[in-house]
């Protein structure tokens, strides 16, 4: 895959310079202030520590990071042409590092970062999650002093995810106490009230910094914590929201969502000690997991096609597209605004901070729809984060595909899997079919040299009908396709449902596409995740970025002809010669060729004194007894099974649901 952007050594070095200045280091080495030194060390025995440790010839890195008001070197950084290796950038960092007495490395190559913590020889992570962006200086001086892996915020005030949700579940009970219903409307109330105490912190941290704070002094939360029972209410209802609602009025509501003094007393006092900034970088996300699972008990959520992607899996796939100041990034499907939060950080941290440039990444680089109320809790995250609100809307996507032809530069989402549409009379391909529709729509919103990398469920790789007329259109028109596949339990404990990532660039095409396999992402995976320090997303990124079959992760590439031939299938191992790490080199073969399918179904109830045992199968336990009835009990018809048969549940086996039956419990049904 070619560079989406191409760009010298030089002007990598350039965005280096800009992203420490906007992380507050001071670059300029005019200033008595100066941390950061660009191929020279501050001092004689430094320098000469790097002669020596270089052969007798002066050798300096490309920038070392000093810690504040001494000449302590605590990070060095190396920088790489775009698509060069970061192994081999990150090798010769560690290289300048150990003679200098370094802590820390970075190793960036215009697109991503990787480190390492020298002394302990791993990945530097905040949260479990590896670092993939540079860091400020007392982010730096907390890695060095509490080893490679850290919380985002100090244990005083970091609260654990277990944590969380129970305040979540206090503030859903006292919701419902309000007379709330369970999930998005109860999710809304919390999101405004927390909305207020989360602008309150960002108006501490704001003051703390030296500048204006973004509420007036009314509108603060010690406003509402100071008063009593009765007065909280009344002052929420008739100062605070109005003013609110001059001040964001797309996103709130005209009426105040609590009518209960003493419920929305009880929720100030659970609320009031809490330090919500310190603890997640995207606390509304698990707010929203949490009233949605919690209303909607892991079945109907389905029906919502809402999902909460994963930050790592975001930050990868926004990595991927690098989006460039001046251009429009969108999100048809946006959520709680994941995607376009990360978009936002992710150029706010590279561009330089003019009047012009905050004008247009606030006002002219962030694009949301989303049908759900959650498109408002977007907008607030949008303003949390730097604001960039003004474009997200509420409204259904599948209906706007004439208003947003050919107007973005980047698409990023997750698409709502499994939907109908009433609108695909208006795409090239009419079809009821969600998923069918969403690809179609990002392909029609793209520019003519747009770039996108949409996050989509396996089954869009290989199904027919209109979904594969739909693969065609995208492996036809567009060139740079890459193909990620990911861990099937990403996305538990929500859903089984496997995906995998499409990044591709609109127009022309290529005569190889290459496809990556994932497998470990940093962490466990289930409802309670721990890092792990396996991650191959990096060299899922690389690969997307400067194309490869030698990387260190199954790499499976196909030619142009071949694709054809199988009805355009862009699932990767309808192209694996062999099985991936497998050292037998068995060719893929069909399980039909080796087993017969049998079993007619019959009624027990024909044999009312009789009997049965009733068998279950699941992807965790195998096979096994689940009930005994008399057949005058069972209403429903069965296949009777043997010890040995091999069965699976057809509705879940797509998630493991296969198992052969023990000869101790086989013959009864």
């Amino acid at each position: 895959m070619e560079r989406f952007t191409q760009r010298l050594e030089a002007s990598v070095i350039t965005s280096i310079c800009t992203q420490l200045n906007n992380l507050g280091w001071i670059v300029d080495e005019q200033s008595p202030e100066n941390n950061v030194t660009q191929q020279r060390a501050k001092t004689e025995v430094q320098k000469q520590r790097l002669k020596d440790a270089n052969g007798g010839v002066l050798k300096y890195p490309d920038f070392v990071l000093y810690e504040q008001g001494t000449s302590n070197p605590i990070a060095v950084i190396e920088a790489k042409r775009p698509g060069e290796s970061l192994e081999a950038a990150l090798n010769q960092a560690l290289h300048y590092a150990l003679p200098l007495g370094v802590p820390l490395v970075f190793a960036y190559n215009g697109t991503f970062v990787d480190t390492r913590h020298v002394f302990q020889s791993r990945a530097l992570k905040i949260d479990g999650e590896d670092v993939r962006q540079f860091i400020d200086h007392y982010t730096s001086l907390r890695f060095i002093n509490e080893g490679p892996e850290i919380l985002s915020a100090p244990n005083d005030v970091q609260f654990s995810r277990n944590e969380l949700i129970k305040i979540f579940k206090r503030q859903s009970d006292l919701l419902r106490e309000a007379g709330l219903q369970a999930g998005l409307e109860r999710f809304g109330a919390f999101s405004d009230i927390l909305f207020l105490k989360l602008m309150d912190e960002l108006c501490s941290i704001r003051e703390h910094g030296g500048s204006n704070p973004p509420l007036p002094s009314l509108l603060r939360w010690r406003e509402l914590s100071d008063r009593n029972t009765n007065e909280r209410l009344e002052y929420a209802q008739e100062v605070i929201w109005p003013k609110m609602n001059e001040l964001y009025g797309s996103i709130f509501g005209s009426d105040f969502p609590i009518q209960s003094a003493e419920v929305f007393h009880d929720i100030i006092e659970e609320l009031s000690d809490r330090n919500f900034t310190g603890t997640d970088s995207d606390v509304k996300g698990d707010a929203f997991e949490y009233f949605l699972k919690n209303a909607y008990q892991g079945i109907k959520i389905k029906d919502l096609g809402e999902y909460f992607t994963p930050r790592n899996i975001v930050r990868t796939m926004v990595s991927m597209v690098d989006p460039q100041i001046g251009e429009k990034i969108y999100d048809p499907f946006c959520g709680t605004g994941g995607f376009l939060i990360e978009a936002f950080r992710y150029i706010s941290l590279r561009a330089k901070k003019t009047e012009p440039v905050l004008n247009v990444l606030k006002n002219k680089t962030v694009y949301g729809c989303e049908i759900a109320n959650t498109a408002r809790v977007a907008k607030m995250n949008m303003i949390l984060y730097g604001d960039g609100n003004s474009n997200i809307t509420k409204g259904d996507s599948f209906a706007n595909r004439n208003q947003n032809l050919g107007k973005y530069d980047v698409i990023l989402t997750n698409p709502p899997y499994s939907q109908n549409t009433r609108h695909g009379n208006l795409y090239g391909i009419p079809t009821e079919d969600g998923d069918a529709i969403s690809v179609q729509h990002c392909l029609d919103a793209l520019k003519p040299d747009g770039r996108a990398a949409i996050l989509i469920k396996e089954d869009f790789l290989a199904d027919s009908g209109d979904i594969g007329k739909v693969r065609e259109i995208l492996f036809r028109t567009t060139k740079d396709l890459s193909i990620v596949s990911l861990p099937r339990r990403l996305f538990e404990p929500y859903t089984p449902t496997k995906t995998s990532i499409l990044c591709f660039r609109k127009r022309g095409n290529r005569t190889r596409t290459f496809f990556f396999v994932v497998k470990d992402v940093g962490h466990t995976f289930g409802a309670r995740k721990k890092s792990i320090p396996s991650n191959d997303l990096p060299f899922a990124l690389e690969g997307v970025i400067n194309p490869s079959e030698n990387l260190p992760i199954d790499v499976i590439v196909a030619e142009k002809d071949r694709i054809k031939s199988t009805g355009y299938s862009l699932w990767c191992y309808d192209y694996a010669e062999v099985l991936p790490h497998t050292s037998s080199a068995e060719r893929l073969q069909s399980l039909g060729n080796y087993i017969e399918q049998s079993g007619q179904k019959f009624s027990p109830s024909d044999s009312p004194d009789k009997t049965f045992r009733i068998l279950g199968v699941n992807n965790t336990d195998g096979v096994f007894q689940n009930e005994e009835k008399r057949g005058s009990e069972i209403k429903q018809r069965y296949i009777s099974v043997q010890g040995g048969d091999l069965v699976y549940n057809p509705h879940r086996v797509n998630v493991g649901s296969i198992g052969v039956v023990p000869d101790e419990i086989g013959g009864g049904g």
